[in-house]
């Protein structure tokens, strides 16, 4: 298991992966498959995760875009993400990390 930098693998020819961070399951399978469905000219891939580090596999696609995807109802969530945020290279914030808040406008 690895920080994650973005210039570990060369890139693919006409292809991006993303990587979607966070404890919602369904949620980020709902992210997952509204961008997957969008048309782009290049391939789109979309991984999700609970949590960083990723395991190290040399087979695992360079990752070109992270989103964390934060509960605002969940402290665990935060918390999830703030621990993975220790296995990001600085570098990687540079046009390529995103937050994404969630449950901000949901009623108690």
């Amino acid at each position: 298991m690895s920080v994650l930098k973005p210039l570990d693998k060369l890139p693919a020819l006409n292809t991006a992966t993303g990587l979607l961070v966070g404890t919602e399951d369904a949620l980020l399978q709902q992210l997952a498959d509204s961008m997957l469905k969008e048309d782009c000219a290049s391939e789109l891939r979309v991984h999700l995760a609970k949590s960083l580090p990723l395991p190290s596999n040399v087979n695992r696609p360079r990752i070109d875009l992270i989103v964390f995807v934060i509960n605002l109802h969940s402290k665990y969530s935060l918390q999830h993400v703030q621990e993975s945020l220790r296995h990001v290279d600085a570098s990687f914030f540079l046009g390529r990390v995103c937050f994404l808040s969630t449950g901000g406008g949901r009623l108690s």
